[in-house]
């Protein structure tokens, strides 16, 4: 049984890898697009009408299934793309939020940390106020943010692109500042609006010609022209204020994915962008449809990304090194635990013995020793000194090690079986939950 049980091992550590000749047909089997948002939103309507016209126009041998992840304002499904295996299979769609979480604090990488596949549709944002607002254009609104700095609210979605289309214009004026204030998404900055708890707010071209009749007025659009759904609404060049803030919805895959099946999949979007069906519903939607790949792809995301670091806050928040602590506290632990252990040495023989003919409960030593590997374990995680599975495969090792021990020490059980046992056992298991976290309950792991 023992030869079973190496395969298992050896199949386990090893994976199960395409063979070359199938991993050179692309895509397989359907391909994962996660949308690091909530079903019903924007980036998710938007994503199901682009799924919609490949499976339609059957621009992939392959379904596209969307995945929404929300949560940290898109971090943490970027988070969980970034760390996929870089196959193909497992792909992002994230607007600007991808460079403002970035240079907003929210998240510790940007764009840097994928490969872009295609830059689809392009939104300018609207700065709006309520209808009864005393502020009649941009300047006189950027005027009392100067004369008056911290007293008009903005509300915004924190580390947001609709946070950085107010940082960018007080950016453009010399002492002028908003107050922002974390409202969330445009309904719930719209609700906030109505009822005067903000006094201005940035939208996308769709929301505010949604919300205009519940009584909201335009002040500017910040986009590079006039749009023709708004012909009468000023840009803010055009008032005075050089600030473009538009989402463009770009598509990403991890680092080290093959540029053949990058080349695929923005093959498939291209056409797709060129289809009557998506035209239409994105010129109902207000979203010019923009397609760019390659070369201009890569300029325009670092414009953006310059433009946006160049309005991103100065001063930032320095927290106590929550981490640095955890690693301290960890190290004392288990020095502790270790003089303990050696100071009482002889008696934890003696119960070891014990323990295997009486079936008594773990001593202290044992539930120490565990303890010590859980701290050590959560640390090496968050970290990220090792990925989940082999951390996990070592952490049930040495747990199982330690609960075994006294069978050991008493000569009960034979120690190359065991451990050769535990071995397999934790290597599999640690197999099974990152399958089982990942690809079935959609969680993600470090």
């Amino acid at each position: 049984m023992c030869w079973i049980g190496c395969c298992l091992l050896i199949m386990s550590l090893c994976g199960c890898d395409d063979s070359p000749q199938d991993s050179r047909v692309y895509p397989r089997r359907p391909i994962k697009l996660v949308v690091p948002f909530g079903a019903g939103g924007g980036s998710d309507t938007f994503a199901r009408v682009l799924q919609n016209a490949i499976e339609t126009h059957r621009l992939l041998p392959q379904r596209l299934v969307i995945i929404n992840v929300p949560g940290a304002g898109g971090t943490i499904g970027s988070r969980r793309v970034k760390n996929a295996r870089p196959d193909g299979y497992t792909l992002l769609l994230l607007h600007d939020g991808i460079l403002t979480a970035r240079h907003s604090g929210s998240a510790s990488y940007g764009a840097d940390a994928f490969i872009p596949i295609a830059g689809t549709g392009n939104a300018s944002q609207v700065i709006a106020v309520n209808d009864n607002s005393p502020y009649a254009d941009l300047p006189a609104l950027m005027r009392d943010a100067t004369e008056h700095p911290d007293s008009i609210v903005f509300a915004a979605n924190m580390g947001a692109p609709s946070h950085f289309a107010g940082l960018m214009l007080q950016s453009k004026k010399v002492g002028a500042k908003f107050r922002f204030t974390q409202t969330g998404g445009g309904a719930k900055r719209f609700a906030a609006m109505q009822g005067g708890h903000v006094d201005v707010s940035s939208f996308s071209i769709a929301e505010y010609i949604q919300f205009k009749p519940s009584g909201i007025r335009a002040l500017a659009l910040l986009g590079p022209q006039r749009h023709p759904d708004l012909p009468e609404l000023a840009t803010a060049t055009e008032q005075g204020l050089d600030v473009i803030n538009e989402n463009m919805q770009f598509w990403w895959a991890p680092l080290g994915t093959p540029a053949d099946r990058i080349e695929t999949i923005a093959d498939a979007l291209q056409a797709a962008m060129q289809t009557d069906q998506v035209r239409q519903t994105l010129a109902e939607m207000k979203i010019t449809p923009t397609m760019l790949r390659g070369p201009a792809l890569d300029v325009e995301i670092d414009q953006r990304d310059r433009m946006i670091a160049a309005a991103a806050p100065t001063s930032e928040l320095h927290l106590p090194p929550f981490a640095d602590y955890a690693l301290v506290g960890f190290i004392m632990t288990a020095a502790a635990a270790s003089i303990q252990s050696f100071r009482r040495r002889t008696a934890m023989r003696r119960e070891t013995v014990d323990l295997a003919r009486n079936g008594r409960p773990a001593n202290r030593a044992q539930l120490a020793g565990i303890g010590c590997l859980t701290i050590g374990y959560v640390i090496s995680l968050q970290f990220g000194l090792a990925g989940f599975v082999p951390a996990t495969a070592v952490y049930a090792l040495l747990s199982g090690g330690i609960l075994l021990w006294p069978l050991l020490a008493s000569r009960q059980t034979n120690p190359i079986k065991a451990t050769l046992t535990l071995l397999i056992v934790s290597v599999m298991m640690s197999v099974v939950m990152h399958h089982l976290f990942t690809e079935v309950l959609v969680v993600d792991l470090p």
